[in-house]
């Protein structure tokens, strides 16, 4: 009997059974994307991720699949299997940081994870530059997708946006925590207006946390990816830190730090680190940067045949 061996993750946070999980197949030669997609509708996390050898000089080629569709860039995958690689020491390490570069379906992702000790541990990525795609103008409609007022972003003063960083998230902000926790999602409308963004996520957020160290909480919904609510999106969250500094709801800084909670309402906190640059000659956003603690929760084998 022939198989594949997996590690599982779970991201954006430093406890076991937290954060979001993914599954990493650290040696997926001889797959094609058809076993792919099965392994990870098998598998059924919101991502799994195929690990290859390099084809354009980077450390591994990465491919990235929901469990109903493989996707060109995805942020705590990312996140999680650079940390397996240091952490299985499939790569050598370089002293107190140790780069990663991953092959992706929109080119090469740079990972930087901190080596202390011998040891994998914070684990950051930098992501491609945000761009603006559009905003979404039908409240009404969206706040019913969310189950919640229209005046709850409306009262905000804050655009609706869809951002691409790789892929597209929509940004939705809400006035309070409260309404952030009482989304029950209208799957069919929520994933029609995803299609009309051309967006695979959508991101809510209200700047009332639960931490008082955190900027932003959030929630983040995927139905055109099959995924109903993920626990934590760096993908999306990039976007956001970006959303945020843009519209000067946080403090711009020349480097600035946020950091975002998500999961909560599905018993799975996580904690995103943003970090936002914004060029001093220019004003504009320079780099985004997303990242967490990675924390191992187990070991398997998928059976091939």
């Amino acid at each position: 009997m022939t198989g594949k061996q997996f590690i599982i993750v779970d991201v954006f946070t430093e406890k076991r059974f937290a954060g979001n999980q993914l599954a990493v197949f650290t040696d997926a030669r001889g797959l094609d994307a058809e076993t792919m997609q099965e392994i990870a509708r098998e598998m059924h996390f919101s991502e799994t991720t195929f690990l290859f050898p390099p084809e354009r000089g980077g450390d591994f080629r990465m491919r990235i699949f929901t469990p109903e569709y493989e996707l060109p860039f995805a942020g705590h995958p990312t996140v999680g299997t650079a940390y397996v690689i240091v952490s299985e020491q499939m790569k050598e390490l370089s002293g107190p940081i140790t780069p990663v570069t991953l092959e992706t379906g929109i080119g090469p992702i740079n990972v930087e994870v901190k080596t202390e000790a011998g040891r994998a541990g914070h684990t950051t990525m930098n992501q491609p530059l945000p761009i603006v795609k559009g905003q979404f103008n039908d409240i009404d409609r969206l706040a019913a997708a969310l189950s919640i007022e229209p005046t709850e972003i409306k009262q905000t003063g804050l655009p609706v946006e869809a951002i691409y960083n790789g892929i597209t998230v929509t940004i939705v902000p809400v006035t309070s925590r409260a309404a952030v926790e009482r989304i029950k999602v209208d799957v069919r409308t929520l994933e029609e207006i995803s299609r009309k963004m051309n967006a695979e996520t959508v991101l809510v957020f209200t700047r009332e946390t639960l931490m008082s160290t955190s900027a932003a909480h959030c929630r983040v919904f995927a139905p055109a990816a099959g995924v109903i609510e993920d626990a934590a999106t760096g993908s999306a969250n990039g976007p956001l830190g970006y959303y945020l500094v843009r519209h000067g709801v946080v403090k711009r800084e020349p480097v600035t730090k946020i950091i975002s909670e998500q999961g909560f309402e599905m018993k799975r906190p996580s904690l995103l680190h943003i970090e936002v640059d914004v060029d001093p000659q220019t004003d504009e956003v320079a780099a985004v940067r997303v990242g967490g603690s990675v924390v191992i929760a187990g070991r398997g084998e998928i059976f091939l045949d």
